[in-house]
């Protein structure tokens, strides 16, 4: 098993005071395999972390785009800020990583909210279902009905959240593991709808 940090700011970040070393540090002594830098905006914290570190660090970015924030990893680039989220996502997936929104519910915090999240279920690769700053829990998790639309496309069927919340969850690890194993990207990784119905391999 691979222990991940998958939403994390340094200093290059202006909500953050976590210097570069202290990171790395703090990872090796609680066990963390691998720790997505995701700066606001910006790439270059994780770069210099990256060189400090590359058995280590995932260059990432929390991107803020028009209708709310993604977390794009995997990347060389940095995604400019104030594109649209189609643009923020193509970009990434030129890069050959991988994209989704960050607390997507969370409506204080720049989520994409539900509409935006259905709208672009097929273009992102995983959603971010937890995130410890996000205070309000009707924030946090996604209701059964969204997931189900997520994995399926069908809207108006009440499902099962254990059941069908797994595949959020499975798509964004095996994800995760696939691009970490792979040594061009991220290509092959079934989508959510595919795992759902049973198309893509886990």
């Amino acid at each position: 098993m691979i222990d991940c940090e998958l939403h994390s700011h340094t200093h290059y970040s202006r909500d953050s005071l976590n210097r570069l070393r202290d990171i790395i540090d703090a990872c090796h002594k609680a066990g963390i395999d691998r720790i997505a830098i995701t700066d606001h905006s910006e790439i270059a914290g994780a770069l210099k972390a990256f060189q400090l570190a590359p058995e280590l660090v995932i260059v990432s970015e929390e991107v803020k785009t028009t209708q709310g924030d993604l977390l794009c990893y995997f990347i060389q680039q940095k995604i400019p800020r104030g594109v649209t989220p189609e643009e923020a996502i193509q970009r990434v997936h030129d890069q050959g990583g991988i994209v989704g929104p960050a607390h997507p519910l969370d409506t204080t915090r720049a989520g994409l909210g539900r509409d935006n999240v259905l709208r672009l279920r097929e273009q992102i690769d995983f959603i971010e279902v937890f995130n410890a700053r996000t205070i309000d829990p009707a924030h946090t998790m996604l209701d059964g009905d969204t997931v189900f639309a997520l994995a399926t496309g069908a809207t108006g069927v009440r499902a099962d959240l254990t059941t069908v919340g797994a595949v959020a969850a499975t798509a964004l690890a095996e994800a995760v593991v696939a691009a970490l194993r792979a040594a061009t990207g991220v290509a092959g990784i079934p989508s959510l709808r595919e795992l759902a119905v049973g198309k893509g391999t886990p």
